[in-house]
């Protein structure tokens, strides 16, 4: 008894040309984006580093004091540059402990 299949079963299989992938699309690399710290009268100067230092995982508590000393005397200071999803998290870890910070895209 024949058993007859439901889809066609091709009598060759397709010759795939194995090649080096085309560089006419070259990716470009991923956008980074600036964490910005921002001076403002409620927190105190120690609280900001505190926060700083334990939030975002590369800074030493003498860069978190550059950090917040620079953002005191001009308004504002780059915290640092990042892919943006991790600059975003660092944002929103930084509003969660009261201070004022963003991000834009870098130049």
């Amino acid at each position: 008894m024949a058993v007859e299949t439901p889809v066609r079963v091709p009598e060759r299989a397709p010759v795939i040309n194995p090649g080096k992938p085309s560089d006419e699309r070259q990716s470009d690399p991923a956008k980074k984006y600036k964490l910005l710290l921002f001076n403002d009268n409620v927190n105190r100067r120690e609280y900001v580093a505190k926060v700083l230092v334990s939030n975002i995982p590369e800074l030493s508590q003498a860069d978190a004091y550059v950090i917040m000393q620079s953002a005191h005397k001009n308004g504002m200071a780059v915290v640092g540059i990042w892919l943006f999803e991790l600059a975003e998290a660092y944002c929103e870890l930084l509003k969660s402990g009261g201070l004022i910070s963003n991000i834009e895209e870098e130049d």
